[in-house]
Parts: structure tokens; sequence; C-alpha cells
């Protein structure tokens, strides 16, 4: 099956026969298309790639494997280019098991090139080619099937123009010296997306627990690491297991009374009410783990000082990133200004503790700061 400027590939042999058609390109751009909304993790639809002169369209729900994809995307010498490919990584791990390297998010390069964070791939596209998209299926199921024409096109759409955008951008990248800190940010997100939780460490991702006492905060520790095990065995995600309001709440308890459970924060009985004696359990056990469980540090309130380091740091990088063009987040979030005071705190200078292309752009001033 083919359509208008686009290969549709649902056979093995076809798709083996691809690979080794773009295994001689010197780049691969890729997407995909997928629905992560009630699962652990997200269930892969399509995958699109633009590669030797062609755009394919990948069905993952016909197709026995992937696998002939995992050497290509992992190929040394065949250059990768996404659009925000954080997502897209998360859903090609579930059918696919190797790096995809080297490799260029285009929404990343752009924000290198001044044209702004978090660019969307249209705005994208209309500013480096002047090319309109048409209005996307926003709201496609990409598991149904048949996909209409029009869904189609728009997937093919979706990558056809990646070749192009990447050439401009790499070449803008260049021009500022930049392309070395673009490369470096993609693989830092890349190695971020594919990441996953360990069920002991899921605590330091729940919002909220800095409100609970010291054996309050164990007890959220081990039921957040109780919900990271079941969700992953489920398949399903977290929130409708177990939301996080929900887990701080029973946190605080001693037991789950029947009258409380249709109070607790987060609570939606045609969701959860079927887990309810598994939270019965999984509340038991976690006020046993919590006796015997090391403290759960959170973070206290700022000091004076803190607070004005992290004022400092604040004004350090909105001046420096409006002198580069680029978005403050992307060259100190906040998250990193609290990890650089909290370091301090500890003793430790600040000069160092960023690498790579961050370390070039604020290393000197760091050290100043640490006279």
């Amino acid at each position: 099956m083919t359509g208008a400027g686009y290969r549709w590939i649902d056979r093995a042999g076809d798709l083996a026969a691809a690979v080794e058609r773009w295994s001689g390109a010197a780049e691969v751009a890729f997407d995909t298309e997928f629905l992560f909304e009630r699962t652990f993790r997200p269930r892969l639809g399509l995958v699109q790639i633009a590669a030797a002169n062609e755009v394919a369209l990948l069905d993952p729900l016909a197709l026995p494997d992937l696998e002939p994809l995992d050497a290509l995307l992992a190929a040394a010498a065949i250059d990768k280019v996404a659009h925000a490919v954080a997502g897209d990584l998360t859903a090609l791990q579930t059918r696919l098991e190797g790096p995809v390297a080297p490799l260029l998010d285009t929404q990343i390069a752009a924000a290198f090139c001044g044209l702004g964070g978090g660019l969307s791939y249209a705005a994208l596209v209309r500013a480096v080619t002047g090319i309109e998209l048409g209005k996307h299926e926003t709201r496609t199921d990409w598991l149904r099937r048949p996909l209409s024409s029009e869904q189609l096109r728009y997937a093919a759409e979706d990558v056809a123009h990646l070749p192009v955008v990447a050439a401009e951008l790499r070449r803008r990248l260049a021009a500022l010296g930049r392309l070395d800190w673009a490369l470096e940010e993609s693989r830092e997100t890349a190695r971020a997306a594919v990441e996953q939780v360990e069920p002991e460490a899921a605590w330091s991702r729940l919002r909220g627990l800095e409100r609970l006492p010291p054996r309050g905060r164990r007890v959220a520790r081990a039921l957040a690491a109780w919900r990271e095990r079941e969700a992953r065995r489920l398949d399903l995600a977290r929130p409708f297991l177990m939301r996080d309001e929900t887990l701080i709440a029973l946190a605080a308890t001693e037991a789950l009374a029947p009258q409380a459970i249709g109070k607790l924060p987060g609570f939606d009985p045609r969701r959860h009410e079927v887990w309810i004696p598994a939270w019965r359990e999984a509340l038991t056990a976690a006020l046993t783990a919590a006796e015997q469980g090391e403290e759960v540090p959170v973070a206290g309130t700022p000091t004076k000082s803190e607070r004005a380091l992290g004022k400092t740091l604040a004004e350090l990088a909105s001046g420096r990133a409006a002198a580069l063009q680029l978005p403050v987040d992307l060259l100190l979030s906040r998250r990193t200004r609290e990890r650089l005071v909290a370091a301090r705190s500890r003793g430790e200078k600040l000069a160092g503790l960023l690498t790579g292309w961050r370390a070039q752009v604020l290393n000197a001033e760091l050290a100043r700061l640490d006279r």
C-alpha cells in the first residue's frame, strides 16, 4: 500500500528491505504516534521514517517486531533527527532495545538558534521553510485501523520536512558555534527519556511529601514503591491506580476506614473503587515498613542566605540567557538552581557542579560567586 508522498509498511519483508535501503543514508529522521492515557507504558501506533529520499509509515500493530530498526537507529555513522524526541523514545522503548544515537532534537536545536523554547513542529517548519502545515489530527486514536487517508497524510507530514529543517538548523548552529551544545542536550534528553525510575526511588517524584511528618514520609515512600511496582505490573497509569494526593493522605493515616474512603483527595469511584482492597494491604505493609525505614529527606524552609543565592542565580541565568537568546530554563532551570543552592549549603563550590555547555557558559560567573 502506498499513498501520496509516503510508503506504508506492514510486512516484515518490506521493513527489512526498507532498512537495507536506509542503511546507506547519512541521516534518518523519525517520529512516532502513540497513546499514553490509561497505561503505564505508551502504546505505539505508528512509526514514521524519512530517509534516502523517501517517507515511510510503519505499522507496529501489524509488524511482528521492529528489530531491523534497532541497528539502524543505533548506527554511529547515521545521524538521527526527531522533534521533541522524549515522548518518541519512550514509545519506541516498548518495541526496541537499542539506543538512538547520534541524535539531534530539532526542538532543542531551535532553542539554541534563538527561535524560542518549546517550539511546535508546525511552528518550526513555518519559521524555517515558510511552509504552513495543515491542521493535525490531535485526537486521533492511532491504535485503530484502518487509518484514514487524511490521518496518514498528517502522519507523513510530521516527518517529511524534518531533513530540510534539520539541515538549516545545523547550518545556523554551526555559524553560532552551538552545534555541539545542541547535540549534547539532545543526548541528555534522550538518556533521561529512557531512564526508568526504580520503585524505591519513586517517592522523590511525589508532590506534597514535605507536608508530612517524618513517619508519614516513610509511609509515603513505601506506598510510592508499591504503586510503582503495581502500575508497571498492571500496565496502568499511576493516577488510575492511586493519585499522588490520595497517596499523601493515606500516608498521614493509621488505617483506611470505610467512611473515609469517599473523602480521600483525588478519589474517583469509577477508577479507584476496585483498588480499595489493594490500598488497604499496601497501607498496612507501608505502616510496618515505616517502623524500620530510614528517614526521607525533604527540603526545608530556605535560609536567608539560601534565598539570596537563589535570587542571584536566577538573575545570573536570566542575564546570560537574554544575551545568548536562549530560554532561561534551558540554561539553568529552577531545579538546577535549587541543586546549586543545596550544594553550596553543604559547603561545596558552585564552579565545577555544572558540566558540558552550561559549564562553558556559566562557570566563570559561578567561580566569582565562590570567592
